[in-house]
């Protein structure tokens, strides 16, 4: 099954070009070294990511606009407990 095409609205000012490039070395020179690695001797493994980029839209254009919040919304709560300090171990212990 052929999938729709992605549809910007103009007032993104952006082009799916801008949205499907290569990744920006520059903007992350910690992989600057790993992306080029792949570029020489895996190049489909950077198509596979581009492509799973691609399938993660269509898939969010099937939901319902309700559905796609909900989803944002649990991935912001799964991300604030990742990043949440650690509990003092401390505070476990009764109060002398």
């Amino acid at each position: 099954m052929q999938k729709p095409p992605i549809v910007l609205p103009v007032e993104l000012g952006v082009s799916i070009e801008d949205m499907f490039r290569p990744v920006d070395r520059a903007a992350v020179p910690e992989l600057a070294d790993l992306l080029d690695l792949l570029a020489e001797h895996h190049p489909l493994v950077l198509a596979a990511v581009a492509d799973v980029d691609r399938s993660l839209i269509w898939a969010m254009q099937e939901n319902a606009p309700l559905q796609n919040l909900d989803n944002c919304a649990q991935m912001a709560r799964d991300v604030a407990s990742i990043t949440a300090p650690a509990p003092s171990s401390q505070s476990d212990r009764p109060a002398a």
